[in-house]
């Protein structure tokens, strides 16, 4: 349907992708793991179009693997985050959908930069394009589907040991 949103459902949509992006950046991963839905999937796709059972991604997790990420980062052993690179999301251009009366597509550019010494002091920027699946839960929302889709996707990308 793709019917568009109220504005004050709009605010909560964007109030809540951005509590996402800043438990993400903040490292505090069991609080961004309870966001995500028992039907979860996280999509790095190398570009636009991309069928998961067709191409290779840079990343294709479904719940248990979220979990199975989440618990190797709190190990304190996942070596390409010691430390833990620092990193802040800009997240704008927002549009919010109505899919169904349940569930609400979300869509937005983001401006990642993230800062490792684990390589001389490295510096990198990620940028590109987030797409979400949510419904309504509780007093907030819950995550069915995260696609990411890279500005640079089909160019080969470094390790992606945190959570973009």
């Amino acid at each position: 349907m793709n019917q568009p949103v109220s504005e004050a459902i709009a605010k909560q949509l964007e109030a809540f992708i951005i509590q996402e992006a800043k438990l993400a950046d903040e490292g505090q991963y069991e609080a961004w793991e309870g966001l995500w839905a028992d039907d979860a999937v996280y999509w790095v796709p190398l570009k636009e179009g991309d069928d998961p059972t067709q191409q290779v991604s840079h990343l294709y997790d479904n719940r248990t693997r979220i979990a199975t990420r989440i618990r190797q980062l709190m190990t304190g052993y996942r070596y390409s985050q010691l430390p833990i690179s620092g990193m802040r999301r800009l997240i704008s251009n927002y549009e919010f959908f109505a899919e169904d009366d349940k569930r609400y597509r979300v869509e937005a550019n983001f401006f990642l930069p993230e800062y490792s010494i684990q390589s001389i002091h490295d510096f990198r920027i990620w940028s590109g394009r987030y797409v979400y699946t949510l419904s309504a839960k509780d007093d907030g929302f819950q995550i069915h589907t995260k696609k990411v889709l890279l500005v640079n996707g089909t160019e080969p990308v470094p390790t992606m040991a945190f959570l973009i």
